[in-house]
């Protein structure tokens, strides 16, 4: 039992000192920038597992949700653990963001990712049997598009490689999700798939801000190189000139005022053309703002047009039940005094007959 235990904990400490090896392979590779960077996603509604993914012990976590998905005998049951298990990838990415595991980060990602893609198989399966799923669907959905926020989030923050693995996984979950909706009722589907269509323009004006933004900011770096090289360029230059006429040499000191100018013109030119530059990059930038702002003014339109119509349409049949009401008891009236006027013209009836009988 003892040697069990020993060769136990070697393995454990073998695993772990290969981990603590990659990481420092991984900073001299990535530089301290990227070491440093801290990136986070709000707080999730599910928790993470036991076992985290940086874990040498995270097969345990696996080897448990296996379980769980061969004890789940129908499509709803393994849809059901599958959207379990992509929350607690969402909730155990927090914690290896915040240390910064790029390999634990990219396991939390794929978790959320491939389970969230299955789940929606397994919903294309079960409404194949013909049950009802829309309430599943429903739920389904609705994790989605949470993990959906959280990931944008991320997408703000991150620059480089994690911003391209985050943008994929943000792919992966639009085709699982499109998936899950068509378990949807139809009132809920077309709901959903213009805030599909939104949620999609509103990442192209974001991108296409951020991308201009980028640009400017390496323009701006650029710029300030070109400009340092341009003075110690000029500043050569000018000490070229200060010695050729110290030496009274009239050729050489021409020749430096000669190369001297063209340095200058060249700089200024150079420059032109790096102003003409950032200003179409700051054009850029104000469009894509113009249009953020544009599509989302005429969101607010449609909200309001779409309260506007409920609200007349609630309306009118308001005013059609009251108007039905009114009709109906006129009616009825107008039938209880026809049948008072039958009623007198009995009665005249009978007091003329009774007249003629005394007669």
């Amino acid at each position: 039992m003892k040697r069990i235990f020993y060769i136990f904990f070697i393995l454990f400490f073998l695993i772990g000192t290969t981990e603590e090896v990659s990481a420092h392979h991984q900073k001299q590779v990535l530089g301290a920038e990227t070491e440093n960077q801290q990136f986070s996603i709000p707080p999730t509604v599910e928790g993470p597992g036991l076992i985290l993914p940086d874990s040498p012990l995270f097969f345990l976590d696996r080897l448990k949700q296996t379980t769980r998905l061969l004890l789940a005998i129908t499509p709803e049951a393994r849809a059901k653990v599958r959207a379990d298990i992509a929350g607690e990838r969402l909730a155990e990415l927090r914690f290896m963001l915040a240390k910064n595991n790029q390999k634990g980060i990219q396991t939390a990602l794929d978790g959320v990712s491939q389970n969230l893609q299955k789940a929606g198989e397994d919903l294309a399966a079960a409404k194949l049997t013909g049950r009802n799923i829309s309430d599943l669907a429903r739920v389904i959905n609705l994790s989605v598009k949470e993990k959906q926020g959280s990931l944008d989030v991320l997408e703000s923050q991150a620059t480089g490689e994690l911003r391209i693995r985050v943008k994929a996984i943000q792919g992966a979950l639009m085709e699982a999700k499109v998936k899950i909706e068509d378990s949807l009722p139809e009132d809920e589907l077309e709901n959903e798939i213009r805030d599909d269509l939104n949620r999609l323009v509103q990442r192209r004006v974001r991108e296409a801000s951020a991308s201009a933004r980028e640009v400017e900011h390496e323009l701006e770096e650029l710029r300030k190189e070109a400009s340092e090289s341009a003075q110690k360029s000029l500043k050569r230059r000018e000490e070229a000139l200060r010695k050729a006429i110290e030496e009274k040499n009239e050729g050489l000191r021409k020749a430096e005022e000669r190369l001297l100018e063209a340095e200058k013109k060249k700089q200024e030119g150079f420059l032109k053309v790096q102003d003409k530059v950032a200003e179409q990059a700051r054009k850029a930038i104000e469009e894509a703002q113009k249009a953020a702002r544009g599509f989302q003014q005429a969101q607010q339109n449609v909200s309001e047009i779409r309260k506007q119509s409920v609200g007349e349409n609630s309306g009118s049949s308001g005013s059609s039940g009251s108007n039905s009401g009114p009709s109906e008891n006129s009616g009825s009236g107008s039938s209880g005094s026809g049948s008072g006027s039958s009623g007198s013209g009995s009665s005249s009836s009978g007091s003329s007959g009774s007249g003629s009988s005394k007669d």
